[in-house]
């Protein structure tokens, strides 16, 4: 079996994977744009600080998600 890992941020992708799907959504007009901007970027920070609460930001990047079917989802996904 062969295994492969990438690491997409700065690698692969120009920026943070993470905080470019905060983008996305927010670009899409599929959350509050001001308020999740504003949330994206506060937990970025907290990342780039080294301090970022990992359950705090994987609730708040969730939940969108939570709010479209799985064909939707799919769409997005593409």
């Amino acid at each position: 079996m062969a295994l492969a890992i990438f690491d997409l941020d700065n690698t692969l992708l120009g920026g943070d994977s993470d905080h470019a799907w905060g983008e996305f959504l927010v670009d899409r007009n599929l959350v509050d744009g001001e308020a999740f901007r504003e949330a994206n970027d506060r937990f970025y920070e907290q990342y780039k600080d080294g301090g970022l609460d990992i359950h705090a930001y994987l609730r708040f990047a969730l939940e969108p998600l939570t709010r479209f079917s799985r064909a939707e989802l799919d769409e997005l996904h593409r």
